[in-house]
């Protein structure tokens, strides 16, 4: 494990966009990405059929090892749905999960119904710095499978300092 590195994250990000992407435009999706560099509210800003416009951002990180849950920054949260409501549009989250082997995510609004996980409450904000956003995995909905070169592509950059814990498939 190496020490936690801004670029190595970026990476393994760029990964996942890319896989993402892929399989959006498999599916028929029309994919705009940001090409300014710097911040921005989301990776991918997509469209079906002329029709539906969604926002998409791209987590590559594998799901929380002592919870049954993955979340995001409290502060990015709440830029997405600020994002989501000023524009009355659907915004998605989207894991790209190399220890699970799998593609999950939801929209923010479906994210944050109120669901009881083995006694604890979420969407639940992890009290560590700024806050993480937790949900539980059953509140995600299965994209895809990852494949093997995927799954290496993005275990490459992994900067975890435990053991990853692999949960069965339901």
């Amino acid at each position: 494990m190496t020490h936690r590195n801004f670029e190595t994250a970026m990476q393994k990000g760029e990964v996942g966009e890319r896989i993402v992407q892929a399989l959006l435009e498999r599916k028929g999706w029309i994919v705009y990405r940001p090409e300014t560099s710097g911040a921005h509210h989301f990776d991918m800003l997509c469209i079906k059929d002329k029709q539906i416009a969604t926002a998409f951002d791209v987590k590559a990180k594998s799901r929380m090892n002592k919870f049954p849950a993955t979340g995001v920054n409290q502060k990015h949260f709440e830029e997405y749905k600020r994002f989501s409501d000023r524009h009355l549009m659907e915004f998605w989250i989207v894991f790209v999960d190399e220890g699970q082997r799998t593609i999950y995510g939801n929209s923010i609004q479906r994210l944050e119904i109120e669901r009881v996980v083995d006694g604890k409450s979420y969407p639940w904000v992890m009290p560590v710095s700024g806050g993480i956003r937790l949900w539980p995995l059953e509140a995600m909905r299965h994209i895809a499978r990852l494949d093997d070169d995927s799954v290496r592509d993005l275990t490459r950059f992994n900067q975890r300092s435990h053991e990853y814990s692999v949960v069965p498939a339901t």
